[in-house]
């Protein structure tokens, strides 16, 4: 049965404030059960549905519908037999939902294809979770996952999910500063690739492995009262901790690569794991392509242009009584 206690309200609250920053739609009805379609293979007469997010896929014409299993959990609860359990939960639910009429009837587009993938939301509600989770990770499913073919599963960390909390933090304060225009003049970057554009270039949502990726840009207007003006900046939040200049490098390689750097009026890099030593290797990484250059090249002045600073991991809390009241 799906979780209903005040604590697992706490997860299901943090994913509705992260996924919607990143442009998905909460769907249909929350905190729900139903019938399996392989009773006899699972085990199961029902299977859980916590909540369903919907995103519009960048490039093809379909959306992605998100199955989540929102785990809230304390510290001492995270462990490698808690999560093989939920994933072994979430694989089986993975499976029915390709085929099953009911779920789809409540969840599915009737207007427009749609792929199916699941996710496992790991959230630590004492926020003293400290240990390496991709370890567990890795030792929850050292035995195979029975996981249908083309199915997917995606686990949002702790790590992870505070890392998305941060961010998600920033724009917001960046927002009310008035260095970030309101949503509806912000998008996710996606370059064209082989030729293929993005469908939807001013109204493209992250997809869930653009949040699994080492960084996250997005693209807002400039001069949003100007219908006509192109002017655009991008904020590129990085996750790693950026404890050499190489890792700097391979993301001004991808800037340069896409034309970022000659088209955008503005670049931010915010870094929230920052290494103490990130600020001058990314400096080191900037001095070692502007030695490419001639010195008066506007390339010399857009690479010295680039704003970067460090940003502090937020720390999300909730009271359990008040969550209850609500």
């Amino acid at each position: 049965m799906a979780e209903t206690s005040n604590i697992a309200k706490m997860a299901e609250k943090v994913s509705k404030d992260i996924f919607s920053e990143f442009f998905w739609q909460n769907i249909g009805p929350m905190d729900i059960n139903w019938d399996c379609c392989q009773q006899d293979k699972h085990q199961k007469t029902t299977h859980p549905t916590d909540i369903v997010f919907r995103y519009e896929d960048p490039y093809e014409q379909k959306y992605i519908n998100i199955n989540f299993d929102l785990k809230s959990y304390a510290q001492g609860s995270i462990n490698a037999t808690s999560i093989r359990t939920a994933l072994e939960s979430l694989a089986m639910a993975s499976e029915c939902a390709q085929i099953s009429q009911e779920w789809q009837n409540i969840y599915q587009s009737k207007t427009m294809n749609t792929d199916i993938i699941s996710s496992l939301f790991v959230y630590n509600h004492d926020n003293s979770f400290d240990k390496q989770f991709d370890k567990l990770l890795l030792d929850a499913t050292k035995r195979e996952l029975k996981l249908a073919s083309g199915n997917k599963i995606f686990v949002f960390s702790p790590q992870k999910i505070q890392y998305l909390i941060t961010i998600v933090t920033d724009i917001k304060v960046l927002r009310g500063e008035e260095k970030l225009p309101k949503k509806d003049f912000c998008t996710f970057y996606y370059p064209t690739l082989d030729k293929k554009p993005t469908r939807n270039p001013w109204k493209a949502s992250a997809t869930i492995e653009t949040l699994f990726n080492a960084w996250q840009i997005i693209k807002y207007k400039i001069n949003s009262h100007s219908p006509d003006s192109n002017d655009f900046g991008i904020i590129v939040y990085y996750s790693k901790e950026g404890d050499c200049q190489e890792e700097f490098q391979y993301l001004i390689d991808y800037l340069f690569h896409y034309q970022l750097i000659s088209e955008a009026s503005k670049i931010m890099v915010r870094v929230a794991n920052a290494d103490k030593y990130a600020a001058n290797n990314f400096e080191s990484a900037v001095n070692e392509y502007k030695n490419k250059f001639a010195p008066n090249d506007e390339t010399v002045q857009k690479l010295e242009s680039i704003e970067f600073a460090t940003i502090t991991n937020i720390v999300k809390t909730f009271s359990e009584i008040e969550i209850g009241m609500e």
